[in-house]
């Protein structure tokens, strides 16, 4: 089957434009929804991206905060592994509200979701135009995108930049150009840059899943194309990518392990589903039709906490399944015949190294108390309430395997174009008439930020966090209620912060003597706000973690709670971190500047022979 070179014209680019239209008008309609909220986790994002403009408005752009005196009496920012200051959404607050941040952040990633399977498909698996859309289209549409960011899970946004991270490391530089390393290395160093964004921009723990999904995708094209795919070079590449990367975020990094020393969070169940053909079911029905008609209760055992409905949303719809079923029907005579199959089964390694990865979320997501215990004791995995979100893994996987029986299946090739045209009808369909009753109840009112936000931008200077505050329920008695973390548009600092970090129900956070009232008023030698440094190098500022500033530390919380810098000891761990990652910043221009200038002689030669 001879294949045409897929290029971007006028068609593929109104029909993938449209596609992301289509999804921002169905999606955009909850930013807010039909009574005028958002989703619950927006309690947590919008009061960090008005925290996070406070500090630009103090310090520039070249400052990251390390701390923040606007939550839980004060504490840690960077160092907080779901925390996003070094992001689109950040960045776009330094101009716009941070609701119109979150809508523009949900446009700018769903385009690089959607460009980026299209590029996959069509320039490392060499599919046609109309298959690479049809790819593209399911994956934009993808659940975990739409919903997670519905519900306020900003952080995951990143997972978008999967199928661009696979196709740069895959793009193979033919030989014959005189600048191919240079091109080699350039798709490198981008794919470090883009790990690193997903590291600093709060997706810590989706990463892992999200280079697994790519590795996956790496392995199906070397099935598929055997020698012409050089996969050791793309391992090479990524693990490259991932030095690079890990030097680009390496001052949160250590930080964050910093933090998770001293507040692990290994106290959790685990869940998971006690027999296989129920987690085959859970998976195929989270992929295929979403979450609404998951009924966690009955379907998860050893659960601690309730799972709402966006927590399996992973939808694809039914499209891909069907088409993947259809390559399976239509070629079961050919497949008898001996003729070429989908994948290069004869490349057994390639093919068992790829049913280890597919196989991780079963593992992590079975249930049995032995097995449970095993898990328990396994580091980093033990620190996790739940691994359903590693279904991840299959949804490029998924995609990919549809793409390729289209391309397989002489009748569905013949006609892409209309099979690629019903596919995505189909998708946009299933996606406007899913019941979305759940979303469109998310309770959590942005008024409060957007307003403090537009009065800030106004006057020109944040207000200083100068007071400690509790929220009380209905009773007057202290609870962690809705939209409690609002308490910093006043110039408070709410102590009964909603913060993760310290227990869903603030179980490890150290309150001590912290209480409300003024921030720096005295008792007993010690001023009423936390010292974050304490909660990462305790040992190199004489404190343990929750300690208060002291008197004789005044001015240094004058600066705190004034977001500004505050002299403090790192740890030597730290201090090395922080100079590596400032030696990596200043190497992206240098490398930079060095490809431009072998890029235009190669052109001026070019030109002149």
């Amino acid at each position: 089957m001879v294949r045409k070179k897929t290029s971007i014209t006028l068609v593929p680019l109104a029909v993938g434009w449209m596609m992301i239209g289509l999804h921002y008008f169905i999606f955009s309609q909850f930013f807010p929804n039909a009574q005028g909220k958002l989703g619950h986790d927006y309690q947590y994002n919008l009061p960090l991206l008005l925290d996070g403009y406070y500090w630009f408005l103090n310090n520039g752009f070249l400052s990251v905060p390390w701390f923040t005196p606007s939550f839980c009496g004060g504490m840690p920012l960077l160092a907080n592994p779901a925390t996003f200051y070094v992001s689109a959404a950040q960045f776009f607050t330094f101009f716009v509200d941070p609701l119109t941040s979150v809508r523009l952040s949900l446009l700018l990633f769903a385009g690089l979701g959607f460009w980026g399977f299209y590029f996959l498909l069509a320039r490392i698996f060499k599919t046609g135009t109309w298959t690479a859309l049809l790819g593209g289209t399911i994956f934009l549409f993808n659940g975990l995108y739409a919903y997670r960011f519905v519900v306020g899970h900003m952080e995951f946004h990143s997972f978008m930049l999967t199928p661009l991270v696979a196709f740069l490391l895959l793009k193979e530089e033919p030989a014959t150009n005189r600048l191919w390393r240079w091109h080699v290395a350039r798709n490198t160093v981008c794919c470090a840059l883009l790990i690193s964004y997903a590291f600093m921009s709060g997706m810590t723990q989706l990463i892992v899943p999200a280079l697994i999904a790519g590795l996956v995708a790496a392995l199906m094209a070397k099935l598929e194309f055997g020698a012409e795919v050089d996969l050791k070079q793309a391992l090479l590449r990524l693990v490259l990518a991932g030095v690079g990367a890990l030097g680009l975020s390496s001052a949160k990094l250590v930080a964050a392990m910093s933090f998770l020393a001293n507040f692990p969070r290994d106290s959790y169940l685990l869940p998971g589903v006690d027999s296989l053909g129920k987690l085959f079911f859970l998976i195929f029905e989270s992929l295929s039709m979403g979450g609404g008609q998951i009924d966690a209760e009955t379907m998860i055992a050893n659960s601690q906490w309730a799972l709402d409905r966006h927590e399996f949303e992973f939808g694809l719809t039914l499209v891909p399944f069907l088409l993947i079923i259809a390559g399976v029907i239509l070629n079961l005579r050919h497949w008898r015949q001996g003729v070429d199959t989908l994948f290069n089964v004869r490349q057994l390694p390639y093919l068992a190294l790829g049913v280890i990865l597919l196989a991780i979320p079963l593992l992590l997501n079975y249930y049995s108390p032995s097995w449970n215990y095993f898990l328990k004791t396994v580091p980093f995995i033990k620190n996790l309430s739940n691994f359903f979100r590693w279904f991840i893994i299959y949804i490029p996987f998924i995609i990919i395997l549809a793409a390729l029986a289209v391309e397989k299946t002489t009748i569905l090739h013949r006609f892409s174009p209309q099979v690629a045209v019903l596919g995505m009808l189909l998708v946009v369909s299933q996606n406007l008439l899913t019941d979305k009753g759940f979303y469109h109840a998310q309770p959590y009112d942005p008024s409060v930020i957007v307003a403090a936000y537009r009065e800030t931008r106004t006057n020109g200077h944040p207000p200083v966090i100068g007071n400690q505050v509790a929220s009380y329920n209905e009773s007057g008695q202290p609870a962690l209620t809705l939209g409690r973390n609002d308490a910093l548009a006043k110039g408070d600092c709410q102590l009964l912060c909603y913060e993760p970090m310290f227990g869903f129900r603030l179980e490890y956070l150290p309150f001590k003597s912290i209480h409300p009232g003024p921030a720096m008023s005295e008792s007993g030698g010690l001023l009423n706000l936390k010292n974050p440094a304490c909660y990462l190098y305790p040992d190199e500022n004489h404190c343990t973690p929750g300690d208060h500033f002291r008197v004789d530390q005044k001015n240094s919380a004058e600066q705190f709670i004034n977001f500004h810098p505050f002299p403090y000891e790192e740890s030597r761990l730290q201090k090395t971190a922080d100079w590596l990652n400032i030696l990596f910043l200043l190497a992206l221009p240098v490398l930079a500047i060095a490809y431009g200038g072998v890029a235009l002689q190669a052109r001026r030669r070019l030109k002149d022979s």
